[in-house]
């Protein structure tokens, strides 16, 4: 019980660093409505991605952190997310909707916690933040909840056929996309600088690209980026009222017996893999290693587009290597139960957690001490 606490709260789990020291995965492991496959790369000097599964009888979670600014949001978000989500599951009797968007709720509470604890030492703390996606499987229904612009995709398999079609079950909150631009202009209708273009790209006050996220205070509330302490960090940013949403979009969905796997990824598996890329993927392969080949083919794409070999890729340090892709955690869950298929069970009733290293290049040359933090129980 304690390594399955350990894991969840950011100590080493059992998997494998790959040989470039930049990649990890772990074995295919079960969950409660089939088996799960987990593997992660590193591009950045730190590892801004955190990604953790928590498998018990009564429901399933997964999360994945893609960070911004730091590593300080993900990692608290890997602590602090599940225990919220299993609270409030415990108040409403079971997972649900409401359930959910209080955990994101009591999160950005306790980060913000955080950020005006650590305000006159760490004012930079303000200026991290980090896109948040859930999943929840309870029982024969899927919750999808979302901040930012990792992506949760579907592979449902045609009636009949024997292709599998990708299903997108989350929204990318990112400027990138015109209708995402206007939801964040018609929320400041008197802020004709909301979004610019910039940089080649277009960004939220000419500064970041996603809309909603955990974190970013200094985008949300006035006084931490007019207060000179601030100054340290960035220039002044006029606002007139937050920038950046917390409130997450929830999806809700009864599973089917033709739907096959969900792929949970950060943005930097779909930075150089479609949807349907990912899906075709995934249904094609044995299930052993699914994850890690699905990151070995964004990487395989990110060394295409910069004319690199992947051997070339290896040889690259990190946070020089963030100029050829982005860190990456997936997590692909197989919908065993609905299918009709015969899944391993979870082994006992208690919660087994896993997930990926902190950092994965720290992890691959020294295993970092088990040390428990905060128990997790049931979610139902």
């Amino acid at each position: 019980m304690l390594r399955a606490v350990a894991r969840c709260c950011g100590h080493w789990p059992p998997g494998a660093a790959a040989a470039d020291g930049m990649l990890w995965q772990t074995e295919l492991r079960p969950h409660a409505a089939g088996e799960f496959s987990m593997a992660a790369a590193q591009a950045n000097l730190v590892m801004e991605d955190q990604a953790q599964v928590l498998a018990s009888p009564s429901a399933t979670l997964v999360g994945v952190y893609d960070g911004h600014g730091g590593p300080d949001a993900s990692r608290f978000l890997r602590s602090a997310l599940f225990p919220h989500v299993q609270r409030f599951a415990r108040e409403q009797g079971g997972v649900t909707a409401e359930a959910i968007r209080r955990a994101f709720g009591a999160a950005e509470e306790d980060f913000l916690h955080e950020v005006r604890q650590a305000w006159p030492k760490r004012p930079r703390m303000a200026a991290v933040g980090s896109c948040c996606l859930l999943g929840a499987i309870a029982g024969d229904t899927l919750y999808v909840a979302n901040l930012g612009d990792s992506r949760a995709v579907l592979g449902r398999r045609v009636v009949g056929g024997g292709v599998a079609v990708a299903e997108r079950l989350s929204t990318d909150h990112n400027v990138a996309s015109e209708e995402v631009r206007m939801e964040v202009s018609s929320h400041n209708p008197d802020d004709a600088q909301i979004v610019v273009h910039t940089r080649g790209a277009w960004r939220i006050k000419g500064i970041i690209q996603v809309s909603r996220s955990i974190g970013d205070v200094y985008l949300k509330k006035p006084e931490y980026s007019l207060d000179p302490l601030f100054r340290q960090i960035g220039p002044v940013i006029a606002l007139k009222r937050p920038a950046l949403s917390a409130e997450p979009q929830i999806h809700v969905r009864k599973l089917k017996p033709n739907d096959q796997f969900i792929i949970f990824a950060s943005d930097g598996l779909w930075e150089h893999l479609s949807d349907d890329d990912a899906v075709q993927i995934v249904f094609k392969n044995p299930r052993t290693g699914i994850a890690n080949r699905l990151v070995r083919s964004a990487l395989k794409e990110a060394t295409k587009k910069r004319e690199i070999s992947v051997h070339d890729l290896r040889t690259i340090e990190r946070g020089v290597r963030r100029h050829f892709h982005d860190d990456i955690s997936v997590v692909v869950v197989y919908l065993d139960r609905h299918r009709g298929r015969r899944q391993t069970r979870v082994v006992d009733s208690s919660s087994n957690c896993t997930s990926a290293p902190v950092d994965i290049y720290s992890s691959s040359s020294s295993i970092q001490s088990v040390q428990p933090r905060q128990a997790y129980r049931d979610s139902g």
